[in-house]
């Protein structure tokens, strides 16, 4: 049997997506792209703590930060479909989470749904100061299984990270169901 290293992105694959969401209810698109940009590129390179993000995000909206608070934590939405998929795909293959996201947040999300024990490693970008698409956070998070692996495979919904992946050896997915997910897998 081959040796698999499966590597999954969070928010769009295991949780729907939550800035692109409420960004998009509240700013046209080009707008909603430059708050995110100003905002989450900080956050998720963990120069902005989770709270701070609230306060940025009232000051570009002018709306009230505890509703926007309310609203974000209503947009957190577990695929929980996916569940089960990664603990069959687990049994064959060593499985990482990689993310982009602000300090403590994934980590908060994951012990309120008990998703830890699901990923041999877990590599959120605001703990090691890079984010994707870098190529370099993408070779970080495959050395820490110190492994040699017959194929790795990269899961995520946003087709810039995916981008320059076969360059680094790895296969890109791009997420749009589970179904196509696991054709590609196989």
């Amino acid at each position: 049997m081959s040796k698999r290293l499966i590597i999954f992105d969070c928010f769009g694959v295991i949780f729907d997506e939550i800035a692109p969401i409420f960004f998009n209810k509240y700013l046209p698109e080009e707008k909603a792209a430059e708050v995110k940009e100003k905002i989450f590129v900080p956050a998720d390179l963990g120069l902005i703590p989770y709270e701070q993000i609230f306060e940025e995000i009232s000051k570009a909206l002018d709306m009230d930060k505890n509703s926007i608070i309310e609203e974000w934590e209503g947009l957190i939405h577990l695929n929980e479909d996916m569940i089960p998929v990664i603990k069959k795909l687990g049994e064959n293959a060593d499985i990482a989470l990689l993310s982009n996201a602000p300090l403590g947040f994934v980590e908060r999300i994951f012990e309120e749904n008990s998703l830890a024990p699901l990923f041999d490693k877990i590599v959120i970008s605001c703990n090691i100061k890079m984010s994707k698409p870098d190529p370099e956070i993408y070779k970080y998070c495959v050395a820490q299984f110190n492994k040699n692996y017959d194929k790795i495979y990269m899961i995520d919904d946003n087709i810039k990270n995916l981008e320059h992946l076969p360059e680094l050896g790895i296969i890109p997915i791009h997420f749009t169901d589970i179904e196509s997910m696991l054709d590609k897998l196989n």
